[in-house]
């Protein structure tokens, strides 16, 4: 047992404490594919609001919009507010983290590392069910709601200046969200006929 600010911790606290912090910096390969979408998500919106493309009118602060206005305002108008502050430089540096550590562990888990993982984003059998490849309905259904889901968001984001809009989020999501579920789905075993 070791003290630790006046309390004993007892080892399997320790222990516990190690996996949850090896969870994190040693992702699993689901994990890691989180990692890297939302790093190269947040990359991608931080370089938008560094070039004032991200929104027609405002400006975003990292700081601000994570802390929920704690540390600074979430929006500033765009011809005053700084284009470049120091939570700009917290929210760019995590987010690279974030692609770093999901890269890494898919580079040491994945045969052929990560260029074989890229190679896998777009040579699978999900695309092929947009024209009636193999894996049913299901599957051509939920790769649709995925191409229209990122597509969406993507074409009316660029269009119409709006990579935060909370309308454009809620309908790409529902779509992206539809899209990996019914491709879940339709790799899942037959169930048992009698269940229903």
């Amino acid at each position: 047992m070791d003290e630790a600010g006046g309390e004993i911790m007892s080892s399997e606290e320790k222990t516990e404490e190690k996996g949850f912090l090896d969870l994190i910096s040693n992702p699993s390969m689901g994990l890691s594919k989180w990692y890297i979408a939302i790093g190269t998500w947040g990359l991608v919106l931080a370089v938008l609001n560094l070039i004032g493309e991200i929104h027609p009118s405002y400006r975003v602060s990292w700081g601000g919009l994570l802390t929920f206005e704690l540390f600074a305002d979430a929006f500033g108008d765009k011809d005053t507010a700084a284009a470049f502050v120091a939570g700009d430089a917290v929210f760019m540096a995590a987010c690279a983290l974030l692609v770093g550590l999901g890269l890494k562990s898919i580079n040491e888990s994945t045969e052929g590392g990560v260029a074989s993982f890229f190679q896998s984003m777009v040579i699978n059998d999900t695309w092929p069910a947009l024209v009636g490849g193999e894996g049913g309905m299901m599957r051509a259904i939920g790769a649709w709601c995925l191409l229209l889901g990122f597509g969406f968001y993507i074409g009316f984001s660029y269009m119409n200046q709006t990579w935060i809009d909370l309308g454009v989020y809620s309908v790409s999501i529902t779509l992206i969200a539809f899209g990996f579920a019914l491709n879940s789905a339709s790799r899942a075993p037959p169930g048992d006929e009698t269940v229903m």
